[in-house]
């Protein structure tokens, strides 16, 4: 647990810049870019004491008219872009939270706002930002302020049984003019919760070079086009492989970090990196060559696992008693065959496929590749066939793809029940 809350975290942001900020700049975009990247510099200062590293991998700026109807309603606005950001952005470019930086006034003492805990998530990864001082700073912890929110954080209050031992830091809820680059100890804590409740998954994964669109800086910690390494600033920097004022590595190390950099050389090949989480996942090994591990790669479809339970698919083994206990609970089997007869009908939630409104039955063969049916507790004479269903999701509560509906056959796409060697 502690070390999954200790280990580094990337939030790879995009920046979306409205007409407003066009104006206000003078149509001089050159300038804007560098407003932003500065205020971007900031940020990943800020979080670095929280072992996060801010990134930049897109900006987009609306210099002929915005894409949203951004108004000084902040609520509707940030909703806006929410949507836009589901639908438009995140299909054009990967990223972990979208904010955007605008020069319109919102109602009241607003000068931000972000959806909390939502990290990762598709329509609420967001923020809006005002850009409401001639100081880069205030602007800069305006937006980490509403990053915050998207981490989890709610705002330090104080004189409240929480003791947020802070009056001006990160997520104070108000801007003041003692500027603090800090989180308070309950900032901290509301973070280490969204980590361990939400387990975030997206801010784990690092960006590469050519991901970061702004200019490199070297000792912001993030390894940019054009350096080797970059270890922090001369004083901070621990890591003898890398020199931390040219961000180039030391004389005679092949590397500076990687799950395969041991002591500022390659690891041997054949040096395990990665071990195998389970039976459907390969364990990965170094190749003496690079000190990245290779990717994480997974076990053939259709090879058994858990005791020949199941076959792998796509990197799981899904078996139909796994299923029922994620339904019903831990007392929860799979229904006697008798109960998958109710998939020969084709009525109702009881089929192997629905296209548009049409039902298709299961063919005899295939009726454990239809809906799941599981009991609960020791069965006496009469059997209750449990199955669950969702408007939503016409998925839900149906035998899952690739998990064994016979020995040496598994329920296919198309929720046939064929045999392991030919359905993958």
């Amino acid at each position: 647990q502690q070390r999954y809350l200790n280990a580094k975290r990337y939030v790879k942001l995009a920046i979306v810049a409205d007409r407003s900020m066009v104006t206000k700049h003078n149509g001089k975009l050159k300038k804007l870019r560098k407003w932003i990247y500065r205020i971007v510099n900031t940020i990943n200062e800020v979080y670095r004491s929280l072992n996060i590293l801010v990134a930049l991998v897109y900006l987009e700026i609306w210099s002929k008219e915005d894409l949203i109807n951004v108004t000084s309603a902040a609520k509707d606005t940030l909703a806006s872009f929410g949507n836009w950001r589901a639908t438009d952005l995140l299909k054009r470019r990967s990223h972990d939270a979208a904010h955007l930086l605008t020069n319109i006034k919102f109602d009241g003492t607003t000068v931000g706002k972000a959806y909390v805990a939502s990290m990762c998530q598709q329509d609420s990864s967001v923020g809006i930002n005002q850009d409401h001082s001639k100081i880069n700073l205030l602007v800069a912890l305006t937006m980490a302020h509403e990053l915050g929110h998207n981490l989890g954080m709610s705002h330090d209050v104080v004189n409240t049984e929480k003791q947020c031992n802070c009056g001006t830091c990160v997520m104070a809820p108000t801007i003041s003019d003692q500027i603090s680059k800090l989180f308070s100890n309950c900032s901290k804590n509301d973070y280490e919760n969204f980590l361990t409740l939400y387990k975030p998954q997206c801010i784990l994964n690092e960006p590469s070079k050519t991901d970061i669109v702004s200019p490199p800086v070297c000792g912001n910690e993030l390894l940019e086009v054009g350096e080797e390494c970059d270890c922090g600033s001369p004083e901070t920097c621990q890591n003898p492989c890398c020199d931390a004022a040219t961000c180039k590595l030391t004389s005679g190390s092949q590397c500076a970090k990687g799950l395969c950099c041991d002591q500022c050389k390659f690891s041997k090949s054949g040096t395990e990196c990665r071990a195998a989480k389970d039976d459907c996942d390969i364990a990965e090994s170094c190749t003496g060559q690079s000190a990245d591990c290779p990717t994480d790669d997974l076990q053939r479809n259709g090879k058994p696992c858990q005791n020949n339970a199941g076959y792998c698919y796509n990197g799981k083994c899904p078996i139909m008693l796994n299923q029922c206990i994620s339904f019903y609970g831990s007392n929860a089997t799979v229904a006697p065959d008798i109960c998958f007869n109710y998939n020969l009908k084709g009525e109702g939630n009881f089929y192997c496929r629905k296209e548009q409104a049409t039902i298709f039955p299961c063919a005899q063969k295939d009726k454990k590749c239809g809906r799941l049916f599981c009991v609960l507790g020791p069965t006496g004479k009469r059997i209750s066939c449990k199955n669950t269903y969702s408007e939503d999701d016409p998925n839900y509560g149906m035998v899952d793809l690739g998990t064994k509906c016979e020995d040496g056959k598994v329920c296919n796409s198309n929720r046939e029940c064929v045999d392991v060697n030919t359905a993958y």
